[in-house]
């Protein structure tokens, strides 16, 4: 009997021990697995953040250096503009054409094939030898980007699902800081070289993009390639005019970029006459305002996570109209803090507009189309806002470009307070 118990009880211990071991192996392989699938999303974070930075920085490269451009070609300030409007245009109409692409093969080969391509008309802009040939080679970059920027936001939906607000946030973070180091490189660049060296330099960036994004951004997760399993269809692609809250987005996501690039774009006239009088190089250094983005995206895209998007977009909005009307005043300290507030606004509702589309795509609907249909509609509005105020600007002075933005920030509240009901 003794033996009998001593062998039960034994076998029961050796049972339990077991057990516990297996329980143990199996949280500690959890555990590496959580911290596995952490470091994969940090990386492709980094991979994403320095490679958009070097992308976006083409976009904004001739804002610094229009009065230069300007001087070169024998321009008026709404002609030297077009260099923006035009890229920015060529980004609004050939942005849908990437959501199609990127829901038939993949986010991957688009985002790393659009880097590659760039480098193309990036070249040629430093050696134009005319300003129609510029403007053109600045279509061609415009035609190219979008298939960056739009599959990139596609492809952080589908990977960040459950922190899509804060993932968004740093990916607009990095759009930041591509928009300053675009500008501030292409004015320091050409304040110490010529502005057709500048370009130079961004093409390498943006073959250097290129090399990292195809060694180390990882595919789409299979189950998550696409939205829709069969792939895009024109059916996918109207259902989003269907849908209040995007078409909301849309509207918003106008109303925000108009006035950012109408500022910004003709901000270098307004402060190298008087009473600034600053020159090319100072006027770039001007633009440091651009990074407050890199804390306002992140930290509003945690807020909205918790509090939703709805009233921190409409909060961006009023911080931006608020930081419009500070510009008025002819002194460059208010001008400067009036700059911080407009881009703290801008970044504000943005990234949370951008986070508030893949909250909003519903059943039957492609994200790869609602994401290009809001950078379509995004960057239309863009390129009214590299020449309307440009219009303004010259018949009318500062004011004129002051009232057109406030105008459609107005126009953007209105439709998110109508829509987003």
């Amino acid at each position: 009997i003794f033996d009998l118990r001593f062998g039960f009880s034994t076998a029961i211990e050796s049972r339990y021990e077991k057990m516990i071991v297996r329980k143990s192996n199996l949280g500690l392989a959890h555990k590496a697995a959580r911290g596995s699938k952490v470091t994969s999303e940090r990386k492709m974070l980094v991979v994403l953040g320095l490679s958009t930075t070097a992308i976006f920085s083409n976009m904004y490269a001739t804002q610094p250096i229009l009065p230069v451009i300007g001087q070169e070609f024998g321009l008026q300030p709404s002609e030297a503009g077009i260099t923006v409007s035009a890229l920015v245009l060529a980004i609004a109409v050939s942005a849908l054409f990437y959501g199609i692409l990127s829901d038939r093969v993949g986010r991957r080969p688009v985002i790393i094939g659009s880097a590659f391509a760039l480098v193309v008309p990036t070249l040629l802009c430093g050696l134009a030898p005319t300003f129609l040939t510029l403007v053109i080679c600045r279509v061609g970059q415009g035609l190219i980007l979008p298939g960056f920027i739009a599959t990139t936001i596609t492809y952080i939906h589908e990977e960040f699902a459950a922190n899509r607000g804060l993932a968004v946030g740093w990916y607009t973070a990095a759009t930041v800081t591509g928009g300053f180091t675009g500008r501030l490189q292409g004015g320091v660049m050409t304040d110490l070289f010529s502005w057709r060296f500048a370009f130079f330099s961004f093409a390498l960036a943006n073959l250097l993009s290129g090399l990292a994004l195809a060694r180390y951004l990882p595919p789409s997760r299979p189950k998550l390639a696409t939205n829709k399993p069969e792939g895009f269809d024109f059916a996918g692609l109207t259902a989003c005019f269907s849908n209040r809250r995007l078409i909301g987005c849309y509207l918003v996501g106008m109303a925000i970029f108009f006035p950012f690039i109408g500022l910004f774009t003709y901000l270098p006239y307004y402060l190298s006459r008087p009473p600034f009088n600053l020159s090319t190089l100072l006027v770039s250094f001007v633009f440091v305002v651009y990074l407050i983005g890199v804390f306002a995206a992140p930290l509003s895209g945690r807020f909205s996570d918790k509090l939703g998007r709805s009233g921190v977009i409409a909060a961006g909005l009023l911080l931006m109209a608020i930081g419009v009307g500070l510009t008025l005043v002819p002194w460059l300290p208010v001008v400067f803090v009036g700059l911080l507030i407009l881009c703290f606004g801008m970044f504000t509702a943005q990234s949370n507009n951008n986070a508030f589309i893949g909250d909003s795509v519903g059943k039957g609907q492609s994200r790869g189309s609602a994401v290009s249909l809001y950078q379509m509609f995004f960057y239309t509005s863009g390129s009214l806002g590299g020449v309307i105020p440009g219009l303004l600007w010259q018949n009318v002075g500062w004011s004129g470009v002051v009232i057109a933005c406030l105008c459609s920030l107005v126009v953007g509240l209105v439709a998110a307070r109508t829509l987003w009901r």
